[in-house]
């Protein structure tokens, strides 16, 4: 045993006794640990005692129960509008929410970070380079086409095509050649071993169509396998979708319809889902979470450890964020703690890394403390000795992000950074944000299961979603050499030391942890939060026909 296992089991033991954590997740995660462990922390004790007991819907944060009746459309609020509904080239959370009922992926993860398959009914590697996978023979996508190999060897070329320019290219960067090795079977021959590879075709392998991809613009006009097919996209109001009829999941979806809604996170939606006008949301006022999810008159579901790292980007490329040591500054200046407070209502976590402390991946660095004499100190040596002006571009549609600048704000100016503040819609900051247009701001990364997801997309050099400009040679070999590893605590030591080097260079600055919460009407079940945080509709219904 080692200090670093001590300290992931008593993050453990806090995680469950604050009632963040399932006592199912809570025991399977425990197994995780050595015995002594166990003998030295809290763990042995609070495992030895943790009874059978019966799980709740609502104010648990668990699934609502109950057995959805067939037929009715889902009336969903959703906190913005997707950028595409095109898997391979959508970079925006809402997309995925989106296409990921329209879509099938190989394998899923389930809530306790399980693999299950999809469209494939068997894998398994035969060498570290190879994986073989059977698939379903029962599925077709919504043109009418019958789901094969070829569809999976076309997918992931399509993926890897420069011409497709998809963000995710560099999760599958390690294949070699897909090809079809019978009438339901497909194999992945890999150029390395790759450590991250399932939790990649989990987290965004939506399998895709040739014919439908070839025939109508796949941006506005999804074609899948899955559960719902598209229906129509109305700018800057809703995005409707209808039942598969045809879907080879017996007795699924249960709900005949889901209009999506994209709408602002405030009272409405509150007033909205009182009413009836609203069924589902997939976020409340945080203001009014404590009392939302504890009222009798809706179903309320959550997670501790899938989520969201919202972090804050600083332009590397350009003045000032060029001099480390202005970055660090930054680092030393934020008051994390604070910033949860306000920004978020004391929900989620203070973040310092990509991932939360429920993860296996955390590695129990603690939380810096802020420190504004060093961080002044920091400004004197880049050689500044006024006042620092710099521009913040904030997102008013997501206003736990604008509220973080301001509170930063506030903690910047105390070390003599004026930092305004410039209030842009989505489609501005996101074209500012990849192009890099802009000085400091506030981003997040979605789906973040295994480190990879986000430092070989955020933080290597010519990463997809690198929007900083910032290259570190040492650490793209850390990042290389994770990826290709298989023994994962080799992997988890490998991403260690990758936290150091993010540290000490600050491109980003982790701010916060943000855990997923939906509210729903009190006669909406099936709805979960899983760790790849797509909303998996195909389980979620009515008690009582709407």
């Amino acid at each position: 045993m080692n200090g670093n296992e001590e300290q992931r089991a008593e993050a453990l033991v806090r995680r469950f006794l604050g009632g963040d954590l399932s006592r199912r997740t809570f025991l399977r995660r425990a197994g995780g640990f050595s015995v002594a462990a166990m003998s030295a922390t809290s763990l042995g004790a609070v495992l030895a005692a943790c009874t059978k007991s019966s799980g709740s819907a609502g104010p648990s944060g668990g699934p609502a129960t109950g057995t959805p009746a067939a037929g009715g459309t889902l009336k969903a609020a959703l906190t913005g509008e997707p950028d595409t509904i095109d898997p391979a080239t959508s970079t925006i959370y809402t997309g995925a929410q989106v296409y990921d009922n329209i879509f099938n992926k190989l394998i899923d993860l389930d809530p306790s970070n399980t693999f299950y398959g999809q469209l494939a009914t068997a894998w398994n590697a035969t060498d570290e380079k190879t994986w073989v996978f059977d698939l379903v023979d029962t599925a077709t996508f919504h043109n009418g086409e019958k789901f094969g190999p070829a569809d999976v060897v076309y997918t992931f070329e399509r993926i890897l095509d420069p011409k497709t320019a998809s963000s995710y290219a560099p999760l599958y960067n390690a294949i070699s050649k897909v090809e079809a090795t019978g009438p339901t079977q497909v194999t992945f021959h890999l150029k390395t071993p790759f450590g991250p590879f399932l939790s990649n075709l989990a987290n965004n392998g939506e399998i895709v169509n040739q014919k439908a991809i070839e025939s109508k613009d796949p941006a506005r006009n999804a074609v899948g396998t899955g559960p719902f097919e598209f229906v129509e996209w109305v700018q800057g109001d809703h995005l409707t979708l209808k039942k598969n009829d045809s879907y080879f999941l017996s007795g699924k979806p249960s709900l005949d319809g889901i209009e999506f809604q994209f709408l602002p996170v405030n009272q409405s939606r509150v007033d909205a889902l009182r009413s009836g006008d609203l069924n589902w949301s997939d976020a409340v006022p945080l203001q009014q979470l404590n009392t939302l999810k504890s009222d009798p008159s809706f179903n309320y579901v959550t997670s501790a450890t899938a989520g969201i790292p919202d972090y804050i980007a600083m332009n590397t490329a350009k003045p000032p964020f060029d001099d480390k040591l202005v970055r660090q500054a930054v680092y030393w200046a934020l008051n994390r703690d604070e910033i949860r407070q306000v920004a978020y209502f004391g929900a989620g976590e203070s973040g310092i890394e990509e991932v939360p402390t429920g993860s296996s991946w955390y590695d129990g660095t603690a939380l810096v403390t802020p420190d504004t004499g060093k961080a002044q100190q920091l400004l004197q040596q880049a050689g500044i000795t006024g006042t620092l002006d710099v521009e913040y571009l904030g997102l008013p549609q997501y206003p736990e992000l604008l509220k973080t600048g301001e509170v930063m704000q506030q903690q910047l100016q105390a070390i003599g950074i004026n930092m305004t503040i410039k209030q842009v819609e989505v489609g501005v900051w996101f074209d500012a944000f990849v192009k890099g247009n802009y000085q400091i701001t506030s981003a997040y990364q979605e789906r973040t299961i295994d480190p990879d997801n986000f430092y070989a997309l955020v933080i290597h050099t010519g990463g997809d979603i690198n929007t900083t400009g910032y290259s570190n040679p040492q650490a793209d070999q850390l990042i290389d050499q994770a990826r290709t590893e298989t023994d994962t605590q080799k992997r988890f030591d490998l991403y260690k030391q990758v936290r150091q080097i993010v540290f000490e260079d600050s491109p980003i600055v982790f701010a916060h942890y943000e855990t997923i919460n939906y509210l729903m009407q009190k006669n909406v079940v099936g709805s979960t939060v899983n760790p790849t945080l797509e909303l998996r509709m195909q389980d979620v219904g009515f008690t009582t026909p709407s």
